[in-house]
């Protein structure tokens, strides 16, 4: 069964950023700048890890991968518990249907 993921990114160098970019923008759907949403099975997790893996300098750079939780179907999340510092989300948090 697939989840969904944040994936985020500080590369510190730019042409590994623009890697590292096009790597996650295989697998994802940008949400805001080195901000993406991906749905993911457990193989492609795994080669989106490898590929980040051999792209990225492990001591400069780095790569946060949050696990959402469950794909309930193809554009619909739902979201763990969560803080929202500044403006409110203004949508229903216990479902999240992402466009």
């Amino acid at each position: 069964m697939p989840r969904h993921y944040l994936v985020t990114y500080d590369i510190s160098n730019d042409l590994r950023l623009r890697r590292v970019h096009a790597i996650v923008r295989d697998f994802g759907q940008p949400v805001q700048y080195s901000v993406f949403l991906a749905r993911l099975s457990d193989a492609q997790k795994a080669e989106l890890t490898r590929r980040l893996g051999h792209t990225i300098h492990h001591e400069e750079d780095q790569v946060l991968l949050f696990d959402l939780g469950r794909a309930h179907g193809q554009h619909e999340i739902e979201l763990p518990s969560h803080e929202v510092i500044g403006r409110s989300l203004e949508c229903d948090t216990r479902r999240v249907v992402v466009l």
